[in-house]
């Protein structure tokens, strides 16, 4: 198809890291920080250093998990900010269980 010079789509290219989950090892970066804060707090604050051997363990299977889903922690967190029961009647400004948006928790019919 042929524009006028005065009028030309513009043309953006996306590049796919912007799209992809930010990793950091394998592991979500999330995920990878609380795991290494973790470990340090407790190898330096404590002395226990065999802890070092368990976090890597558990960065191995994030690392793993990560790779079967990348959206696996973004998908429980959302699943667990839903309610444990339906309440068929709308509240205003709910406390507690706020659903994702467009699950109707707070629409007044």
């Amino acid at each position: 198809m042929s524009y006028p010079d005065e009028y030309r789509p513009r043309a953006t290219v996306v590049r796919a890291s912007l799209l992809e989950v930010k990793t950091i090892a394998g592991v979500e970066d999330r995920l990878a920080i609380l795991n290494a804060t973790f470990a340090l707090a407790i190898v330096m604050g404590l002395g226990l250093w065999p802890y070092l051997m368990i976090a890597l363990l558990l960065h191995l299977l994030a690392a793993r998990l990560t790779r079967r889903d990348p959206y696996l922690r973004r998908i429980y967190v959302r699943f667990a900010q839903q309610g444990d029961r339906y309440d068929p009647w709308p509240r205003v400004a709910p406390k507690r269980a706020r659903r994702p948006p467009g699950f109707g928790r707070t629409l007044l019919c």
